[in-house]
């Protein structure tokens, strides 16, 4: 009678056994072909800041992702509309198939600020040499983000007519924290 006991529970057991393992093997075949079929590829948001909005479109569509134009301005069909502002910024990681908000305004690109965010201090000095401006005054901070040297922020912002000074304030990040 023991034996007969003993060998119930052992079947018992295994049985326990054999059904947790199909269900959590089941899980996670379910998990994988979730994963599979829906999963979602993140990409970096492209600076479109200072192009004209016709080729601002075509480098978001071109990394999977949709531009909205707020604040659009009354404008003709012959107008040159540059985007002067975007969210999210340049650097930020989304899902593809999101929208990037950009705001555009009628102006000359030759007078508006180059985009040198996210640049090292030698890019950004280069490039903004090349546009015949120059550093002005210069502070540094902790990012969460973006790794020591690199340019957090400007001001004036990308795509904004520069002031008679031809200086450029930039905050540099300090490394991560």
């Amino acid at each position: 009678m023991l034996l007969k006991l003993f060998i119930g529970i052992s079947r018992f057991l295994f049985l326990l056994v054999v059904v947790t393992a199909t269900v959590a093997l089941g899980g996670y075949i379910a998990f994988l072909t979730y994963q599979t079929i829906f999963y979602i590829p993140s990409v970096n948001v492209p600076s479109v800041l200072s192009m004209e909005i016709n080729n601002a479109q075509q480098v978001l569509h071109k990394t999977g992702l949709k531009m909205l134009v707020i604040d659009e301005p009354f404008f003709r069909e012959s107008d040159n509309l540059f985007v002067v502002g975007q969210d999210p910024p340049p650097g930020t990681e989304i899902k593809k198939n999101r929208t990037v908000e950009v705001e555009v305004k009628e102006t000359k690109v030759s007078n508006q600020v180059p985009d040198i965010i996210g640049k090292t201090t030698r890019e950004a000095e280069e490039l903004l040499a090349e546009k015949g401006y120059s550093f002005g005054d210069i502070a540094y901070s902790m990012h969460h983000q973006l790794t020591q040297g690199r340019i957090i922020a400007q001001n004036p912002n990308p795509g904004e007519n520069i002031g008679s000074n031809g200086k450029v304030n930039i905050l540099v990040s300090k490394g991560l924290y």
